[in-house]
Order: structure tokens, then sequence, then C-alpha cells
């Protein structure tokens, strides 16, 4: 189930690169190990892959620190609802200091929510949150609520295409080319989803440089901008 819903996933991105990005002629055929395969005077397999920031295996990387971060969220308002809590509050997390104690955090939170909504309303200063260094902002609603709703709003800073970890994703797809249909080239199709906290990154263009004795192609795309980057 978990494959297919990749390969939906795979599918979605090729069709929208392939609106922008001029390819052989051919028919385009979905399958797996290669996602693609171009069949036309060559035949030309394509591997579509993510470019996340960090390993998603990591536990401080951004796809395991949102769900993370939801999680508390959801269980903290529901602490604090029971406790007779009536505001909306608003969340944003510190990317710097990792979530890795959930069950600690969670009554951390709802204390100081209740500390502060009597003589605080509003944005909360850091000073009042200094004890809990994985929040980084905090806004509480200051209208009352019978069912009061928390959000997290998380706000990122641009980064900058970072080449070691491109590097390393091309070793690793290298390493799983072995299983591939044969074909009689191979592209490398790295997607930037600028959607999903977990990728969005600016696209560096000037001195970029990298080889691979597998692809023939390795192209970085950045959907919803289109910025493309072709190695």
């Amino acid at each position: 189930m978990a494959r297919n819903s990749n390969q939906r996933i795979e599918r979605h991105y090729f069709e929208l690169f392939r609106k922008v990005y001029p390819l052989p002629d051919g028919e385009v055929k979905y399958g797996d190990k290669p996602d693609v395969i171009l069949c036309g005077n060559r035949r030309l397999g394509i591997e579509v892959t993510n470019f996340y920031l960090e390993k998603g295996e990591l536990p401080e990387s951004e796809q395991n620190q949102r769900r993370i971060r939801e999680d508390v969220v959801k269980k903290a308002q529901q602490k604090y609802m029971n406790e007779g809590g009536k505001f909306e509050i608003s969340f944003s997390f510190n990317k710097e200091q990792p979530i890795r104690g959930k069950k600690e955090l969670i009554p951390k939170i709802v204390d100081v929510i209740f500390k502060l909504e009597n003589s605080r309303i509003g944005g909360i200063s850091k000073y009042f949150i200094k004890d809990i260094p994985e929040l980084d902002f905090i806004y509480i609603n200051p209208t009352t609520y019978s069912d009061p709703e928390w959000r997290l709003i998380q706000v990122y800073e641009g980064q900058i295409m970072s080449m070691p970890r491109l590097t390393e994703i091309v070793k690793e797809k290298e390493k799983k080319a072995k299983n591939y249909i044969k074909c009689d080239g191979y592209w490398l199709l790295v997607v930037v989803d600028f959607i999903d906290s977990a990728q969005d990154q600016e696209i560096q263009v000037e001195g970029v440089k990298l080889k691979s004795d597998v692809y023939e192609k390795i192209i970085v795309y950045k959907t919803a901008f289109e910025h493309i980057l072709e190695l």
C-alpha cells in the first residue's frame, strides 16, 4: 500500500516536471525501478526522488519533528481543556531545539499557558518561555471559547541547497540502480516540493558540479517556482 502511494506521488511530480522540461520524444510508462521509462529512439529510465534536507530516520529531521510537534500540540490541548482551559493558542517551535521528550514537554506547555493566560494575552515574550527551549513563540487569543483550538504556526527561514546532501542522495540512488530495468540510459530527477518544510530550499545554480557513474543527467526541480538545475 505504501509503495502504491509513493508511486502516485512520483507520477504527480513527474507530470508537473514534464510540463516545464523538454523531454526526448517517446511514450511515457510508469513503473518501479526506475519510476519512469521513456520509450523512444532510446529507452530512457528516470528515477524520481525528493530532496529532503535531512535523512528521514534522524529524530531531529523535519519529517519527524513536524509529526512530533503536531502530536505535542494535540495532546497538550486535550490536557488543557480537561483542566478547564478556554483560550485558543498558537505555537511556533524552535527548529534548533528538536523535541526529544514529548511526555515531559506536554505538561510544561499546559502549565505555562495557565500561568500566562490571565495576565498576558497576545504574543508572549521569549523570557516567559525560557525554560521551554523547544518553543519559539506563543500567542494567546484574548477571546474565550467553549471549544478552543490550538494551532501550530511554524515559521521557517530560507535555506540554500546543500551540495553535500545532494551528493549523498545521488550516491544512495546509485547503489540501488543495479535493480533497475535495463535501459539505454538513466536520469535522476530530484524534486524539491516548496510546500514541504522538510524540503523547501533555494536551488543553488552557480559553481555546482556533480558527476555520476550511473545517471546521464541529474536534474533538481523545484515545484511551483519551476526552478530547474541540470547537472
